[in-house]
């Protein structure tokens, strides 16, 4: 009973921290943004009409409320299932999963669309100027040797874990660590990208691209260190027969990465620190 009620006030706070608060939080940075650097100033930050981007913004805050009605939709449904056969009870604990993936929908799609807007913003910057980079940019640039070494030792500390109690889990330990390699060469691929690749948004500054390359190669770290740890937690619940605990887990999983790719991404990101005179009309032709 007190393992159920724990479960639904940490799901109650997913519901609302990842699709009401973040949302709210993402909706005032946008309309800062159209409110302050309206198109008429700053064309280059609208390749498409305004109402395409409020409209872009009505859908994002319409699918969020869906998904916050289906959140309470299924904390019915896990209330119902939990009381009925065991058996029951262990499909109900995969909800929170299910619904922390429903989460993250919207964000995928601001995502994608951001990627259409810098697409757009390539297409439509028809100067004939182009700035290098001359100083290459180094890993050790962003992130510090500490942080490298501590993600690699987190990371064998479960693959540890994994060999020599993997008698206390179901399934195999070499898919998991398998997994977990392939989703730590997925981290790394986003990582090499950001250092390296190509500038997608032509008109922003050397300074706002440092600091968000510098941000989100921290973050794959924090990533791995997250998914390492969280492994590990499942490991030891298993070993300590706190199977309970497992589906309040998965909900905190969740809001953690939530709380970490969203909100800090708003706070490190400030939109106040963005230097926004790169969009600004030019009164002379380059």
């Amino acid at each position: 009973m007190l393992d159920n009620l724990l479960f639904f006030l940490v799901f109650i706070s997913q519901i609302l921290l990842i699709s009401y608060y973040f949302p709210q939080k993402v909706k005032r940075r946008t309309r800062f943004v159209f409110d302050n650097y309206p198109p008429k100033s700053y064309p280059k930050l609208y390749p498409k009409p305004l109402a395409a981007y409020e409209k872009g913004l009505r859908n994002f805050m319409a699918i969020n409320h869906l998904i916050l009605v289906l959140g309470f939709v299924l904390l019915a449904f896990y209330a119902m299932l939990s009381a009925e056969h065991p058996a029951n009870k262990k499909v109900a604990e995969g909800l929170p999963i299910f619904f922390g993936l429903c989460q993250f929908i919207p964000f995928f799609l601001m995502e994608i669309s951001g990627f259409k807007q810098v697409k757009l913003m390539r297409a439509a910057n028809v100067s004939s100027t182009r700035k290098a980079e001359l100083s290459p940019r180094h890993l050790f640039d962003f992130v510090s040797p500490a942080l490298v070494i501590a993600t690699a030792v987190i990371y064998l500390a479960f693959i540890l874990v994994e060999l020599l109690l993997k008698e206390f889990s179901s399934g195999d330990a070499l898919v998991r660590i398998s997994a977990t390699i392939l989703c730590n060469l997925l981290l790394g691929g986003i990582l090499y990208w950001n250092l390296y690749g190509k500038k997608l948004d032509p008109y922003q500054s050397y300074q706002d691209r440092n600091r968000q390359i510098g941000f989100t190669i921290r973050s794959m770290f924090y990533i791995s260190i997250a998914l390492s740890l969280y492994l590990m937690v499942l490991k030891t619940i298993a070993v300590f027969h706190l199977e309970y605990l497992e589906v309040i887990l998965n909900s905190l999983y969740f809001q953690l990465i939530g709380a970490f790719s969203i909100f800090t991404t708003l706070r490190i990101l400030d939109v106040r620190d963005i230097n926004f005179d790169v969009y600004k009309k030019q009164d002379n032709a380059n």
